[in-house]
């Protein structure tokens, strides 16, 4: 398995280093085989928004490049052969309330689409209604759209909730009907609690005639 690191936070400093990092975990018989690279061409953000819109291909949006600036443009994330690419692409036609709020949050709906939410009233310092918005993230013609779906009102308190800039993790996974049906393993949650010493476990069915000391995982890049 590898798993991309962009961006992040640095509390100590208050700075966001352009960090790229490649971890590469590998499983063999025994101990879990760890690797980290740094990489180059890394971007300076936090708690930014990443969908997919193809079998290799993510966008990144949102987040913020400091404490009171936004990062209102995006990124393609491209993976290929065991590489990263990042390149700029085009802005969105944000709305007017996008532009001037100073706090954004949201999550990836999948699809290509990221739900995007902003403060109701950024002219006072406490509010507890929030809008919602929905990016959709197009394709090859790199077209994207803001357009305002609901708005919402919270009964919690604002203090209560945990702000969006602490979050700073970005998952990027291939999709199912990526692989062929042959490839995709079964998982069993069962099997949790019931792992081998070599801490593998394996589904088959009544009439399987796997050896499991000497069976062979496979696993996805």
């Amino acid at each position: 398995a590898t798993i991309y690191i962009l961006g992040g936070h640095s509390l100590e400093n208050n700075i966001r280093p352009p960090n790229l990092y490649r971890l590469k975990i590998d499983l063999p018989l025994g101990s879990p085989a760890v690797s980290c690279t740094i990489l180059p061409g890394g971007i300076s953000v936090s708690s930014a928004l990443v969908t997919q819109t193809g079998d290799k291909e993510f966008v990144m949006v949102g987040g913020y490049q400091c404490d009171n600036q936004k990062r209102m443009f995006c990124n393609t994330i491209t993976l290929e052969d065991n590489n990263i690419e990042i390149g700029e692409r085009g802005t969105p036609d944000w709305t007017p309330d996008i532009k001037h709020c100073k706090i954004w949050f949201g999550s990836d709906m999948g699809n290509g689409a990221i739900l995007l939410g902003i403060p109701g009233d950024n002219r006072q310092l406490i509010s507890d209604a929030n809008y919602f918005y929905i990016l959709r993230c197009g394709g090859t013609r790199e077209e994207e759209e803001a357009a305002q779906t609901c708005s919402q009102t919270s009964t919690e308190d604002p203090g209560d909730s945990t702000p969006f800039e602490d979050s700073e993790e970005f998952c990027f996974s291939a999709e199912a009907n990526s692989f062929d049906d042959d490839d995709i393993d079964t998982y069993n949650e069962d099997d949790e609690e019931d792992e081998s010493e070599t801490g593998y476990w394996i589904t088959c069915s009544a009439n399987c005639d796997i050896d499991i000391n000497t069976w062979v995982p496979f696993y996805f890049n």
